[in-house]
């Protein structure tokens, strides 16, 4: 009767751990998951970014874009033309 006692506590000691190494193994999984998703959603960011860039890189090759963001961006000029300002 007694070694039966030992056999069960035994047993129960062990089911213990096993839940135990389950219960980590699955919160790391789920770390892991979250993680994978973060990662996913910064690389949809960076995708986009990047095509963004690629078409600003098309444009940029364009002499009349380039112009226009020379006045927009930096206010410049050609020879012997005005620019006006109006401020709100």
């Amino acid at each position: 009767m007694r070694a039966r006692k030992i056999f069960l506590i035994v047993v129960i000691i062990e089911a213990a751990v096993i839940f135990l190494y389950a219960a980590k193994a699955y919160y790391i999984v789920s770390q892991s998951r979250q993680e994978v998703r973060k990662v996913e959603e910064k690389l949809a960011q960076l995708e986009l970014e990047n095509k963004r860039l690629r078409e600003e890189a098309v444009k940029a090759k364009d002499p009349f874009y380039l112009e226009k963001l020379a006045r927009e961006k930096l206010g410049l000029a050609k020879k012997n033309e005005i620019i006006y300002k109006i401020v709100p």
